[in-house]
């Protein structure tokens, strides 16, 4: 699963929302080799009167995913979602900052229930199961 937060100063109509969101999603997924529907991507515009003043627009993507991911996914990530905002708005009129987080179990939750938790409970399952079998 990967989680993005992108946070910019680049106006984005609604109309063009949903292939902003796919473009970036896929970028995400094909870079850490996740399946198409492990994310979740968000896009909060600010006005530039309220950033840093930059020679171009800028679009920084929080990327929170799991400790698994190797060094290589990594930068496969950072050039596929530079290469996204490339196809999007134009070689080299977008500035892309990409921060990658990673958490474990104990750092995140889900439906109210903390990841590392919620696998304790499965493993747990799993084991009722087989002894039953």
């Amino acid at each position: 699963m990967a989680t993005v937060v992108a946070i910019g100063n680049v106006e984005i109509a609604r109309d063009d929302a949903p292939r902003f969101i796919e473009v970036i999603g896929k970028a995400v997924t094909d870079g850490l080799g996740l399946p198409p529907a492990l994310k979740s991507i968000h896009y909060q515009y600010v006005d530039p009167a309220y950033a840093t003043p930059k020679d171009k627009p800028e679009i920084t993507f929080f990327v929170y995913t799991a400790p698994d991911k190797t060094v290589p996914q990594k930068r496969q990530l950072i050039a596929n979602i530079g290469a996204a905002v490339d196809a999007l708005f134009g070689t080299g009129e977008v500035i892309s900052v990409v921060i990658v987080k990673i958490h474990d179990g104990d750092n995140v939750g889900v439906n109210g229930v903390l990841r590392s938790d919620a696998y304790a409970i499965s493993e747990q399952e799993a084991a009722q199961a087989a002894a039953r079998s």
